[in-house]
């Protein structure tokens, strides 16, 4: 979105004058650290443990800088402390973790002199209870994969989704504030979606915090497609902070949640 009213302001400026030098002052700050961090209870009971850490970029830099040589450690509620280990560029994993219901972990973050710290609270969820496909004709042809699920009633719930496929990545948001209680769904529209394709829904628990956290950044990257971390976010400043330098403050979130997922096969035309 940015880099296309970058343009429409180029444009403007070139029919309204084609003699002044005007000099834009882009996005030429400091790189941060971006922190992407999710311990996530899975159905069977394992805990998937990973952190993913990049940096900012400039304006016209596409480039994916990965940050390889941080420590990352969770500590648990009984003081243990496990460490992650670098398994890909940027990609921090554990495997002694066991997160549960009800407890609290602290992310700890050492990259060169700073230290980046949060705290978070598991959130629990729901499972699906079914998938359902349609067809939209119009402008356009979109393939609609709905999912189902009850929200407990009397409580004030968040929830994080996410489509995966072999070609495609969505992510999208909801609350519960008018499905309190009742069937509630998610859905996905995608184009050019082929007979056969196998499409993973998974559901994830976040607090109010992380809701409004990942609401801001899927609107700030709506237009570039995929998911939230696809591309260098903007100022989005989420639930770590920096206890060394506070102002160099990252961007990112760290999110403790249960996690749900439901495979479902593209049929033809339903």
């Amino acid at each position: 979105m940015m880099k296309k009213i970058f343009t429409l302001l180029v444009v403007s400026i070139c029919i309204i004058s084609c003699e002044d030098v005007i000099e834009l002052d882009l996005n030429n700050a400091a790189p941060r650290l971006v922190i992407d961090a999710a311990l996530e209870l899975q159905e069977d009971g394992f805990t998937e443990a990973t952190v993913l850490l990049t940096r900012s970029s400039a304006f016209y830099q596409e480039e994916i800088l990965f940050v390889d040589d941080a420590s990352v450690i969770v500590t648990d509620p009984s003081g243990t402390d496990h460490t992650f280990i670098l398994t890909n560029p940027g990609l921090y994993k554990n495997v002694t973790l066991n997160i549960q219901d009800g407890e609290s972990y602290v992310l700890t973050v050492i990259d060169g002199d700073d230290i980046y710290t949060a705290t978070q609270e598991f959130i629990s969820t729901v499972p699906y209870s079914r998938v359902e496909q349609s067809e939209i004709t119009g402008f356009g042809d979109f393939t609609e994969i709905t999912g189902f699920f009850n929200d407990p009633p009397g409580e004030e719930n968040y929830y994080l989704f996410e489509y995966i496929d072999a070609y495609n990545t969505e992510v999208d948001i909801s609350d519960d504030e008018f499905s309190d209680g009742n069937e509630a769904l998610t859905a996905f529209f995608m184009e050019d979606l082929p007979t056969g394709t196998i499409i993973t829904l998974t559901i994830k628990g976040i607090d109010r915090r992380g809701f409004t956290f990942y609401d801001t950044l899927i609107q700030q990257t709506a237009d570039g497609g995929g998911g939230p971390f696809d591309t260098q976010p903007a100022t989005v400043r989420g639930n770590i902070i920096n206890t060394v330098n506070p102002e160099n403050f990252p961007y990112g979130y760290f999110r403790v949640s249960e996690k749900f997922e439901i495979e479902y096969t593209v049929v033809e035309n339903p």
